[in-house]
């Protein structure tokens, strides 16, 4: 009889010690962080968090049932700084040598959108002696780094160390000797751009778990992967997180290496991957910076079908409510042509200022058997905002979602070829079929972060010169006494907004319950004759993507497909005729929009400094001016410039 077969043995799992490194102005440590951690704890024999400054109690509190040990310290040499001294006092080469790896981690990134045993598994299998997550190529630098420039380096936002390291004396040696960081440059020079390059010398092979060679480039054109790769490392390489700091990247930035979508298309492929919470992110991103930043680096743009297909039964989906203020008797037959076009289970609530009005309007929009709709006199003091908060106040709030439009003068004040435009932009992009309506109730609930919807500013013909906002800027004492009454944080109103918002808009209700909720009266409201600035009108057409800032919710555009293939199609026409223009003007560059963009702020300044008194004269004191202050490259335009005013011929324009 055969002996039985031995028992294969069972490897046991790494033991694991993990160092983080957590920092925050304000002491508070937000939710994606304690995912991080749960995530990563299972895969840790032990964890010693190190936090720069101070913490809430909220957060220690927190932050105790996550780990090991919490040491907190000043706020001194950033991450580098955190993770020295917690290897060398916290920890020392006694008690590494308990260990198989270390991992070194901070709270810059977002994630895992893969499980971390995963991701270790993988490694292992790697047989190297150090990984990361991502690798950044070969890049000049500023000339802080000892090598001359920055070699090919591992970044170190995510380090995992090996056993043979760890019972090398020269690992413990190499933090014993950093120096004490100051600057966030000398971080990048003189240790993530060291890290890598030192070990590799002392005969320690290393990977990246996303790596991205074939991405590379020369040193004079390295760019971040994990920022202007992103969408290729998340979609297609597996990559298992996004850093915060591509959130902070300005469009423009994104505009110079690449096409704007990386960062949209990746969250988009996070969201369909259903791994992770982007809540998580935007509860973040929304306390610590303006929401103006992060729709410039996101593109908050929706864009949905308006064709009539066949109808659609109604979805079962959140209640919705329709408000419209109507004043205007000459616009009555167009605005409610638009208001046929609210879903019949939808609410609508049709408000006018006299009882005449009043009935003319409810004839008008009679005879629709099944469709949910009211015809309210209100106050005319305030206009159609003191219709909605005022007039409407007992409503707003039993609802999912709020859309509100009126027909406010959009084509007295101007010609009436540019006004129709402007007022058909705004209805159509907001009413412009029974499915296009659902389809915006449908995005919100797809979209747990999106909380306000507007049709975007119009920038054709007299609307151009603004850009953003085609109305006046209020006066800051309109602003903040509206602050004030809702209880809006004061720091918000010092960021940009991301969306000039004005008074048509969709809505979840809860991004603006601060709005909506309050005890509004109709004497607060301004009456007739309105001042051309400075009223509270003009504070509530500003504050909407603030307040719902405030709520934790994200603002953008939103418009049908065919009037964002026309917004489009003139956008592109402005760019051409505007480089058009411009080319050949010395001194301006059109090698990219960032050069185009910096040259004319360069020729701005130049033509403020110089003053403003003839051309010539202009010329001749830039000139000196240049001389003494302006670098050589500005020098030489100013010359090229003085030659072209003073003989247009010769540089092969007409006069």
């Amino acid at each position: 009889m055969s002996a039985p077969a031995p028992i294969p043995s069972v490897p046991a799992p790494p033991r694991r010690l993990g160092i983080f490194l957590a920092y925050d102005a304000e002491g508070i440590l937000d939710d994606y962080i304690f995912h991080l951690l749960r995530e990563i704890r299972p895969s840790l024999a032990r964890l010693i968090i190190m936090v720069n400054g101070r913490l809430t109690d909220e957060s220690l509190a927190k932050l105790r049932d996550s780990c090991d040990d919490i040491h907190l310290r000043p706020n001194q040499g950033f991450d580098v700084g955190a993770w020295r001294e917690g290897i060398l006092t916290h920890c020392g080469l006694d008690h590494l040598r308990h260990y198989d790896e270390l991992v070194l981690f901070n709270d810059s990134f977002f994630g895992p959108f893969r499980p971390f045993p995963e991701i270790f598994k993988e490694m292992a299998g790697r047989n190297v002696d150090f990984w990361g997550l991502s690798v950044h190529g070969e890049v000049t630098g500023m000339g802080l780094c000892p090598y001359g420039y920055r070699p090919r380096y591992l970044q170190t936002y995510f380090l995992v160390f090996g056993k043979r390291m760890l019972l090398d004396p020269a690992f413990l040696s190499f933090w014993e000797n950093l120096p004490e960081f100051r600057h966030f440059d000398e971080v990048s020079e003189r240790f993530s751009a060291v890290l890598t390059r030192h070990f590799a010398d002392l005969g320690y092979a290393w990977a990246a778990c996303c790596d991205t060679a074939d991405l590379e480039t020369d040193r004079e054109h390295a760019v971040d992967p994990h920022t202007f790769h992103l969408f290729e490392m998340i979609a297609h390489r597996r990559f298992p997180v996004i850093k915060r700091r591509s959130f902070l990247v300005s469009r423009e930035h994104y505009l110079r290496w690449g096409n704007g979508h990386q960062l949209r298309d990746a969250l988009n492929d996070v969201h369909n991957l259903g791994t992770y919470d982007l809540n998580l992110i935007f509860a973040h991103l929304l306390r610590k910076y303006g929401a103006g930043l992060l729709g410039d680096c996101l593109g908050l743009n929706v864009i949905l079908p308006s064709g009539d297909p066949p109808h659609s039964p109604a979805p079962a989906g959140r209640p919705m409510l329709v408000v419209a203020h109507l004043s205007d008797p000459t616009l009555f037959p167009f605005c409610s042509r638009y208001l046929k076009n609210v879903p019949p289970e939808a609410d609508v609530i049709v408000t006018t200022d006299t009882p005449e009005k009043r009935n003319q309007l409810e004839r008008l929009l009679a005879g629709e058997p099944g469709r949910r709709l009211t015809v309210r006199q209100v106050d005319p003091r305030g206009r159609h905002w003191s219709a909605l908060l005022s007039g409407c106040r007992d409503r707003l709030t039993d609802y999912a979602y709020l859309g509100f439009v009126h027909d406010g003068p959009t084509l007295h004040h101007r010609e009436t070829a540019v006004g129709a435009p402007f007022r058909d932009r705004r209805w159509d992009n907001m009413l412009a079929n029974e499915d296009y309506v659902r389809r915006i109730g449908a995005t919100f609930d797809a979209t747990p972060w999106l909380g306000l919807l507007v049709p975007p500013t119009p920038i054709h013909a007299t609307l151009f010169p603004p850009g953003r906002d085609p109305r006046p800027a209020p006066r800051p004492d309109a602003i903040v006494g509206l602050a004030e009454k809702i209880d809006l944080p004061p720091r918000l109103l010092r960021n940009r907004p991301p969306i000039a918002a004005g008074s048509f808009f969709w809505c979840r209700t809860d991004a603006l319950n601060a709005l909506l909720a309050a005890e509004w009266r109709d004497e607060e409201f301004p009456s007739e004759p309105l001042a051309s600035d400075g009223t509270l009108l003009h504070a509530l057409d500003t504050i909407l993507p603030y307040a719902a800032q405030a709520r934790g919710y994200l603002s953008g555009w939103v418009m049908t497909d065919r009037h964002a293939s026309g917004e489009m199609a003139n956008l592109r026409y402005m760019l051409e005729e505007t480089r058009r223009a411009l080319n050949g003007t010395p001194g301006v560059r059109l090698t990219s929009f960032d050069a185009f963009r910096r040259s004319l702020t360069t020729l701005r300044r130049l033509l403020r400094l110089t003053g403003l008194r003839g051309p010539l004269a202009l010329l001749e004191q830039a000139g000196r001016l240049a001389r003494r202050r302006c670098p050589r490259r500005i020098r030489k335009w100013v010359t090229q410039l003085r030659l072209l005013l003073a003989d247009p011929r010769s540089h092969g324009e007409s006069p």
